[in-house]
Parts: C-alpha cells; sequence; structure tokens
C-alpha cells in the first residue's frame, strides 16, 4: 500500500507499507510521474513499513530515483528497510537522511 503526503508546495513523502515487489514499485512510480506532473521537486521515500523487499523492487526503486534526478529532482529514502545506520545493504545510490532528520 503506498500513502502520500504534502509535506511543503514543492515536497512530498511516500509511505510504502507491505511488500515492495514489482507491482508496487510500478504503482509506486506512476505516483511519482504524476507528483513531478503536480511541480512537486522533493520527493521523499518512507520505507520503515516495508515487511519484503525484493532485488526486483530495489531495482524499480533505483530507476525511479535516476528518473528524478534526470529531471532535476531531489530524492531520499528516509529509515530504508535493513539498514543499521548509514550502511545499505542496496547497492544502489539511494540517499538517505541522517538519523537526526527522522523526528
Amino acid at each position: 500500500m503506498i500513502q502520500s503526503e504534502q509535506l511543503s508546495s514543492d515536497t512530498i513523502m511516500f509511505y510504502v507499507k507491505g511488500p515492495f515487489h514489482t507491482r508496487i514499485a510500478k504503482e509506486l512510480s506512476l505516483s511519482v510521474f504524476r507528483s513531478h506532473r503536480l511541480g512537486f521537486k522533493i520527493f521523499l521515500f518512507n520505507l520503515s513499513y516495508v515487511s519484503l523487499f525484493d532485488d526486483q523492487g530495489s531495482r524499480q526503486l533505483t530507476l525511479i530515483g535516476q528518473g528524478l534526478q534526470e529531471h532535476g529532482c531531489t530524492w531520499k529514502v528516509i529509515q530504508p528497510p535493513f539498514s543499521t545506520g548509514n550502511q545499505l545493504i542496496l547497492r544502489t545510490s539511494l540517499q538517505q537522511f541522517p538519523p537526526a532528520m527522522w523526528n
């Protein structure tokens, strides 16, 4: 399940809950595309409620981020699943807020 919250005029946060697989990643991609068309420039992805994160979902998330960067947008992953501190097990270019910014 994907929920979104507008944090400011150009910032939106997406909350992903449950398993993160190809179907959810495609749904997230469509939501991001629509939001970009509405004028959002900063995209935050809260993955703290993801219960399963497969390789295909990881690749899709990376493609979403690369697409955003190509269009001059900023994207950040907040509390990615299965990470400890700044060490990610994902081998992608995911950006992360420092733990002090999570609150």
